[in-house]
Formats: structure tokens, sequence, C-alpha cells
């Protein structure tokens, strides 16, 4: 017979091991008691609710239904059970659950079986969601048998109850709608709780909250959590934005070890004002800072999402808002920014309703990469950087610009692993080096610009294009001065270094301008890294340092050209950097013979075209 079945059988019952739910609750902030033994599972502070359903909330109905559901809350226990009844009251999905439910349903990305329900976790293996219906009094049972069926001591047969070993089990209450729960009954002996563990808080909208993953184990804050080995107080609400106040009086109840924060989405659908947005997310990110200063706070830009089903609205500022995130993170040290972008590939096939709500690939597709991301810069920058000094100054010769960046302290080390080095230069580009191919690509699957990307060495080039979407591969030969002493330089030549007042000039020569991205000139200008050559008082030639600090921007008037300067401002600009303990370097494009000529000339080492190739987008 079934637990269920036991239960209501008089003379069996008081065979059985009951306990209160309540007690075995993880992923809540308070448990509301409703009498006759019954509690309700609430994941948001009194405090909270009275901000979510204030006047200050753009939609204090919706969010007051979205934070009664159970999202992330689990019943977690150990037991000598081999089968486990939950005592439930689900409530039915609430309106802004069915809309996505529907939609989801007419979608060929949709998971199989039911969109929500109950889940459960034993020993270690996962036992599919299930959405029990609710007997004649209004109750579910929600039943579970526990016991491994390849451990049975003969096949087909299982332990007797209360004979087997313990088991640890985790329940997964539903996302999508609310429910009220009151004991779990066992066929065993023992029915103990489990430990609470460190907490990781999230701070969301629907994607967090979990539509529509399938399973309500595996939305991605509970796959994060459980990577992390964390118990998950998930916050997310459907149609949530930053919304000031909305944590006040949670630091009082949680405290998390690390907070994510993934809002933004739901501004699309609306009219908004930026400078109204703006505050809000300045004031909200500044909440959080101040609420844990202790913890690690992640802080997410929108993912991506299509526009075909629902088109941004026209009114909408949404277009800004990835930049106004990225500015208040700036704003409060020691909280970090993860581009959404960068958490998963833009793709309907990733979407439960092919638009914007991931499924349970997608949502487990954003929990490995952003706990990749998670431990990749944990550790303090600096770290990362002398760690790729380190692992780089006796490595291959084709690593060398990001061991010089790392050095001249530019860009950022995002990886620098045994076989793994990633440098990010903002506003630039992504150069890449790295022997070890499967580690590489979880690399560069959450860190490589999706613009332009230097791939150094042997890196699977066509794995980069493929996976990042870049269809340009151009090689180029990277030049090292490796002798260390100065050259000639004639005396005689008036050399100096320009000022911003050039700017206009400089760039009216420079023959690439679309190397420069915008303001990129006047900096460089401004920090006295470009050389000119003058001939009566005028400027005829110049020489400058491209953002990762390679010689370049080499031009001479055509007026000028013959008389010797190339050779003479690139000699001044090598003996400059030698002066700053730098070790002088450039990209020379294979087809520029008479550049390849100069830096032989020179003394520089030309290596091999396939050792530097930069891939960007047609």
């Amino acid at each position: 017979m079934s637990v269920s079945e036991l239960m209501d059988e008089k003379d069996m019952a008081d065979l059985l091991v009951s306990v209160p739910a309540e007690g075995l609750l993880h992923g809540v902030v308070w448990a509301e008691p409703l009498g006759h033994g019954w509690t309700h599972p609430w994941r948001f502070a009194k405090g909270q609710l009275k901000a979510i359903g204030s006047c200050r909330a753009w939609h204090p109905g919706l969010y007051r239904t979205m934070a009664a559901c159970t999202a992330g809350v689990t019943v977690e226990l150990e037991t000598d059970s081999s089968a486990i009844v939950l005592e439930a009251r689900v409530e039915a999905f609430p309106r802004g659950s069915r809309e996505v439910l529907a939609e989801t349903s007419e979608c060929a990305f949709a998971p199989d079986g039911p969109l929500d329900g109950f889940s459960c976790d034993v020993d270690g293996r996962h036992l599919p969601c299930v959405l029990p219906e609710e007997n004649d009094d209004g109750i579910t049972r929600v039943e579970f048998s526990l016991d491994d069926p390849d451990e049975a001591p003969v096949s087909n047969l299982q332990h007797l109850p209360g004979l087997g070993r313990h088991h640890r089990v985790r329940v997964w209450l539903p996302c999508l709608t609310s429910c009220d729960l009151r004991r779990v009954v066992g066929d065993g002996n023992v029915i103990e709780p489990v430990e609470a563990r460190g907490q990781l808080l999230v701070i969301g909208d629907s994607i967090a909250q979990g539509f529509v993953s399938g399973d309500p184990a595996h939305n991605w804050p509970a796959l994060l959590a459980t990577r992390l080995g964390m118990d998950v107080l998930n916050q997310g609400i459907g149609g949530q934005v930053f919304l000031p106040g909305s944590t006040v009086g949670l630091a009082d109840e949680a405290s998390p070890e690390v907070v994510v924060v993934e809002l933004g989405e739901n501004y699309r659908y609306e009219p908004c004002q930026e400078m109204r947005i703006s505050r809000d997310i300045r004031t909200s990110l500044f909440e959080v800072a101040e609420a844990w200063p202790e913890a690690s706070v992640w802080t997410l830009t929108p993912l991506w999402h299509s526009d075909e089903t629902h088109p941004t609205h026209r009114g909408s500022c949404f277009a800004v808002v990835p930049d106004l995130i990225r500015g208040a993170v700036a704003a409060n040290p020691g909280m970090h920014l993860v581009e959404g972008s960068r958490l998963l590939q833009a793709s309907p096939v990733l979407m439960a309703d092919g638009y914007e709500h991931p499924n349970a690939g997608g949502s487990k597709t954003i929990a490995e990469r952003l706990a990749f991301i998670m431990d990749a810069l944990s550790e303090p920058a600096e770290t990362r950087r002398a760690r790729a000094i380190e692992l780089l100054s006796d490595g291959p010769r084709e690593a060398f610009p990001i061991l010089e960046c790392a050095r001249r302290g530019i860009g950022e080390v995002l990886v620098a692993e045994k076989g793994v080095c990633i440098l990010e230069i903002p506003h630039h580009g992504t150069f890449v080096w790295g022997t070890a191919k499967k580690a590489l690509r979880e690399a560069l699957d959450v860190f490589a610009s999706r613009d332009f990307v230097c791939v150094l060495g042997s890196a699977p080039v066509h794995d980069v294009c493929r996976d990042l979407g870049l269809t340009e591969d151009v090689p180029c030969n990277m030049v090292i001065y490796e002798k260390g002493r100065h050259l000639d330089v004639d005396p005689t030549l008036d050399i100096r270094t320009l000022t911003p007042a050039y700017a206009e000039l400089v760039a009216e020569h420079y023959s690439h301008p679309e190397y420069l991205a915008a303001g990129e000139l006047e900096d460089i200008l401004e920090r006295g890294l470009v050389l000119g050559g003058f001939e009566a008082g005028r400027l005829c030639a110049f020489v400058g340092e491209h953002p990762e600090g390679a010689i370049g921007m080499l031009e001479v008037f055509p007026e000028q050209r013959r008389r010797g300067w190339a050779t003479a401002l690139e000699s001044a600009k090598i003996n400059e950097q030698l002066d700053r303990g730098l070790v002088p370097w450039g990209e020379v494009w294979p087809d520029n013979r008479a550049s390849i000529a100069l830096q032989e000339k020179l003394g520089l080492t030309v290596h091999p075209e396939k050792d530097m190739r930069f891939l960007s987008r047609a």
C-alpha cells in the first residue's frame, strides 16, 4: 500500500511517522500559521510585502500574487522511510502565471510534461516534477518513493519501511503558484530536519521566479544554488522592475553570502522615462549594497529576448537600461557586473516560450555560466593579473600581448588558469590564448566579446567564430622588440609629444579611423602617447599606441615621405617605451610589406601570422 493509502486506514495510520512541514522549510523568510496545523511559507519579509503592494510599485496587484508563490522554497528532511507524503493545499495558477503558461503550451521549445508542480531530490537522484490532483477536501497529497530501484536487495523488491538506509530528501514547491503546507508523513520511524546551508539571495523578475523551466528544481536560481552548495532565497516576482524600498527589512531576516540581481527586462513592455528609471536603478542597487556589505553581489544586465512575439513599446527607454545598470554597479565598489548577453545564446531554442523565459536547457546554461563567472571573478582583479603574469612569463611567445597588457595594467584579466588566459579591454575587445580546448570554450562562452576577439596561438579559431557568431577572420603579424637597447635617432629632427590640440589634424591624416572608438584619440593624446614629427614647425608625421599598448598609428604625410620619418618616429617610440620599462611591440598586416621591412630593419622579431588572428563581425 502507498503511504497515502495507509493514511486513510485507521488501523495502519499509527504505524506512520509524521512531522509538521513548518520545521522542515528552506528558502523562506517566515512561515505564516493558518490554523489546524497549516502554514504558508513566505519568501519575503513583511516589510517587503508592503513595499511590493504599495502605490510605488508598477503593478502592485500582480506583484502581491507573484510574491505569494513558493518559488525556490523546499521541504528538506532525513528519514528512514521508503516513501513520504507532503500534505499541501495548492492554489490555482494566478492570472500572471496562466498567461505565460498558455503561451508556453503553444511553443515547440516548451518542456515536456508539467510546466510546474512538485519535484524531489533523493540522495542526489532527481525525481520528475508532478502536479497531483487534490482530494475532495481540497488537500493535495504529494507522494514520492524514496528507495532507489537499482539498490533493491532483490530485483523489484524494496527494503521494508524503516529498515533501509536513511535518505536525504529535498522537495521543491511550485514556482508559479502558491501553496500551504501541513505535514510530512513517512512509512519509517524518523523524519528529521536538515540544517540550513549558506544562502543565495536572488532578486529578480519572472526569469528568476522560474517561468517556465518545467520543474521547480530546474530554474536557474535553483540550479545555481545547487552548484554553489547553498539554499536559495528566490525573490523573483513576475513583472517586477527595480523598486526602491523593496528590500528594506530583509537584512534583519536574511544574511546571504551571495546576492544576484536580475531585473530590467520588463521596462520594455511599457512607456518609461530614463530619468526615473535611472534613479530607481541607482537607489535599488545602493540599498542592496548597504543591506549586505559583506555579501558577494552580482548584478545582471538584461538577457537576450526576441521582439517578434511581444515588441518593445515605442515609448520605452529599455534601450538605455543596460548602460544605466552598468553605471549604477560602477557606483557601488565591490559589486560585480555580469553582462546578461553572455549568459545565454540568442536562440529561441533555449526559451520555453520562444522569446523570453528560459526552458530547462536555457536555465542550465545560465546557471553554469554564472557559476563560472563567479568562480573566475570572485578573487580580486589584481590577483588574476598577477597570476597571468606568472603563468605567461616563461610561456609561449604568442601569448605575449596578454602578458604585456597585464604587466602594463591595461585591461582586465578575466581568466588566468593553466592553459587558458583571457584579457578584456573595455570598448576594444578580448584577447584570448589557450591550449586547453574545453576550458577555453567554457571561458569564451561567458567572457569573450561578441564583436571583436584577438585569438593568439593555436586556440581553435573556427570554434570561436562559430560560438560567438563572428564572420571575419583576419591574420596579423605580431612584432616584438626584444633587444632592450635604445635605437639611434637623428637628434636634429624635431620630434615632440602631441597634445589634444592636435586631435583634429591627427584624425584627418590617420588611414584607419575605424580602429578608434569614440573619444579614444583624445584619450591617448591626453596621456601623451602620440609622438609627432615637425618640419618648419608644422606636423608632418606621427606615431602612437593602440589601446592594448601596441605601437601603431604610424603615418607620414605624403609630401614628407621617403625622408626617414617612419624610421625615426618608430625608433623614438621604441626608446620612449623602453624608458617606461616596457617591451615594445606592434601589429602589422601581412600584406603591408613596407611595414614588415621596417620592423625587420629596426630589429623587431616578426612572428608568423598564424600566431595572431583578429575575429569580428562582417
